[in-house]
């Protein structure tokens, strides 16, 4: 059973003038209870008649029944003008929350439109473009995937909180309404108590149903009933706090062992893998919100579950005893987790690790096969599996500002060189640390390294200020000193790799190269570098280690022409032809770093199939969107690239590197004409503007070749 979600039209058709009535007769109402209750306001009451009830010097039949009767019936009189009080408080907050909802809808429904986007009646986003006729000689920007994808997720959110609100609602009153023949004063006060209330309820149960039984041996109906109370509560501090602590440190981990795997060869396949998936990730969310949750017992089950990282949990008489790390760590596929707590579990590891000694090898340490078959049911790729790190590093691409601040962490110096360079975590994760085949460290895998693919994400988030699995529009290249820092630490260390540059980073640093895509400009196209530019080899290195792959190469090309366009766009001091000469030789630049990835590869028999081009970019979100008035210049600029690209991969077009150089005349002509519609006024001479102008930016574009090819050639 799916948890039920209000849809936008549900939401926007809402009518609040019936629930407001209920409000104003419910004040009506509990006011004349309280009164009847307290006196407040003068007249008979049940308080004053306990009191004289008490007081009264009755004996016989009146003191054993007359007296019971009047003080109960007093009581009753308090618990309704009670309970009145809660049935207020609760239809008075959801009015209030209900308002906000479609008001919030309304807001997202008149931003998205002015992007030329529609939300349909249940909340998807689709594109509204008026036809060529109907638009007449309007430019009218098409929303792209990523507008559209962002949009959605924009009224997700919403009709989700809306939910929500109905939820608590309507079971905090059918609680009140429960026995028609009494009445409790021990209600909430409001929504947000009655969510705590709710919240520490089902924690209980459910902490009492893993204690109380074996987890291994629930029913896939049990585990999506708990999978359904993990959706609805597992942004809940009050559920997810209670269950963490009320389970304790040493229960949390051995739960997910016993449910995840019941041993004896009895590993979860087909249906309920899928489900054990589910629960893996709503079970990751609610952690991650405990963890954020300022109490004792929650610091507590922080320090023991990091305490226990280094103890083993399994089944008796079962070898495979996997590590409280490596089961903690594929808790982690979802969810923000707190700062802290990812700054003292990640030197934990690494702690843990260097205990094993100088020749540490991770593979020989977490690398059984079988336990990334028994934890993790993600099935996302670049999940958990057996390697903790890969768990922590997706928890760290979740939270971009510790991101950050943990590649640029300070690491203790053990040599006793006073000279020794200072090194971070950088240095440790893109450098030094060993990784391995999770599905297989010790035989012949396909080579795919789970944990390095979790790094990737974490560099980007730790790049840009941003969750790699959140669609977001980014308008501008407004990047932190420390972003900046980021990328320039990891530019060097991953250029030193060279041809050695791990392949599962290469989608993650085009993503982070597009996303600074001004400085990539800036710095390729070599003539106003500056203080400010990136190391030019290094770019250079980099960008033909993304070039291997197609897809990374198609995004990092569309950061770069966006960038170009917003350079033309810019204002800028000088002659605005430098702003052609730019373009040109960033064009150049970037064939370089193509021409050297095709020749390192060109000897791979999976060529032809690894190249089959499939559209520019992956991950756009990364891509600053331009305004409306550039957009012409890059839908025209990308549409030139890509056709040249797919000519060259259908062998219409050579790969050359030589001084003619030929290979993207289509995609210069298209940034030399936004040029000139950019700059009307300015005049390359006296006539033959147009040719002079595809010869400036063609030979701005051979010069920037041909120095990348020599700097390509030094290296």
């Amino acid at each position: 059973m799916a948890t039920e979600t209000m849809t936008a039209q549900e939401l926007t058709d809402l009518r609040l003038g019936t629930l407001d009535t209920a409000v104003t007769d419910w004040e009506t109402m509990s006011k004349r209870l309280k009164t009847l209750s307290t006196g407040e306001g003068g007249g008979v009451n049940a308080q004053r008649l306990r009191a004289e009830a008490t007081a009264a010097d009755w004996s016989g039949v009146n003191a054993g029944v007359t007296r019971d009767f009047v003080t109960k019936t007093a009581a009753e009189f308090q618990d309704v003008a009670g309970q009145a009080t809660s049935v207020l408080g609760i239809l008075r907050d959801a009015g209030a929350a209900f308002k906000r909802h479609k008001a919030d809808l309304r807001t997202v429904i008149d931003d998205v439109a002015k992007r030329n986007i529609y939300i349909n009646a249940k909340g998807g986003a689709v594109a509204s473009v008026p036809s060529g006729a109907a638009a007449g000689s309007g430019d009218i920007p098409t929303p792209s995937d990523e507008e559209l994808a962002v949009a959605e997720s924009r009224v997700k959110r919403v009709l989700r909180e809306a939910s929500e609100t109905d939820r608590i609602a309507a079971r905090a009153l059918r609680a009140l309404a429960r026995n028609k023949h009494d009445f409790t004063g021990d209600g909430p006060g409001g929504i947000k108590e009655a969510d705590d209330r709710q919240g520490k309820a089902d924690a209980d149960y459910w902490a009492r149903r893993v204690k109380e039984s074996d987890p291994s041996e629930w029913s896939a109906e049990e585990i999506e009933r708990f999978n359904e109370t993990l959706i609805s509560q597992r942004d809940n501090p009050g559920f997810s706090e209670r269950f963490a602590t009320t389970l304790g440190a040493d229960g949390t981990l051995q739960f997910w062992r016993d449910i995840a795997d019941p041993g004896q060869g009895k590993t979860p396949e087909g249906e309920r893998a899928k489900i054990l998936g589910r629960l893996q990730q709503n079970l990751s969310m609610s952690l991650a919100t405990a963890s954020h949750v300022d109490s004792p017992a929650m610091d507590t089950w922080k320090r023991e579950i990091i305490a226990s990282g280094g103890k083993q949990f399994g089944h008796e008489g079962i070898m495979v005893k996997p590590y409280g790390f490596q089961i903690m760590s594929n808790l982690m596929v979802k969810g923000k987790f707190d700062s802290g707590f990812l700054d003292d579990y990640g030197s934990a590891i690494r702690t843990f690790e260097q205990s094993k000694g100088s020749q540490f090898n991770p593979a020989a340490v977490w690398g059984n096969p079988g336990i990334a078959a028994q934890l993790d049911y993600t099935g996302e790729g670049g999940t958990p599996g057996s390697d903790p790190m890969a768990g922590y590093l997706k928890a760290v691409s979740h939270n971009p500002d510790f991101a950050t601040d943990l590649f640029l962490k300070r690491l203790p110096d053990d040599s006793g060189d006073p000279n020794a360079p200072t090194r971070t975590m950088a240095d440790y994760l893109l450098s030094e640390r060993e990784f391995y085949d999770e599905d297989d460290p010790f035989g012949e895998g396909d080579g795919t390294m789970q944990s390095r693919d979790a790094l990737g994400k974490a560099l980007l988030a730790a790049g840009t200020g941003l969750n790699p699995d959140v669609p977001a529009v980014v308008t501008d290249y407004d990047r932190t000193p420390e972003q900046r820092e980021v990328l320039d630490k990891s530019l060097g260390l991953l250029a030193g790799k060279k041809d050695d540059f791990p392949p599962e980073l290469r989608d993650d640093m085009a993503a982070l190269l597009a996303n600074h895509g001004d400085k990539v400009h800036q710095s390729a196209s070599s003539l106003n570098s500056g203080d400010s530019a990136l190391d030019y080899k290094d770019l250079l290195q980099v960008s033909k280690q993304v070039s291997r792959d197609q897809d990374a190469y198609g995004l990092l090309m569309e950061g770069v022409n966006q960038a170009i366009i917003a350079d033309m766009h810019a204002p800028h001091e000088g002659d605005p032809k430098e702003e052609l000469l730019r373009a040109g030789q960033t064009v150049g630049f970037m064939e370089s770093a193509r021409y050297h990835a095709l020749d390192t590869d060109k000897d791979d028999p999976s060529w032809p199939a690894k190249w089959a081009y499939h559209g520019a970019g992956g991950v756009v979100n990364f891509v600053p969107v331009v305004g409306d008035a550039l957009q012409r210049g890059v839908d025209a600029g990308a549409y030139a690239w890509q056709m040249e690209e797919q000519a060259r991969i259908d062998d219409e077009l050579a790969i050359d590197k030589s001084e003619n150089f030929q290979s993207r005349q289509a995609y210069l002509t298209a940034l030399g004409e936004e040029w000139s519609r950019v700059n009307p006024g300015h005049k390359l001479s006296a006539d033959g503007d147009e040719y002079l102008r595809q010869m400036d930016i063609s030979l701005a574009a051979l010069n920037g070749n041909k120095s990348a090819n020599g700097m390509v050639g030094s290296s």
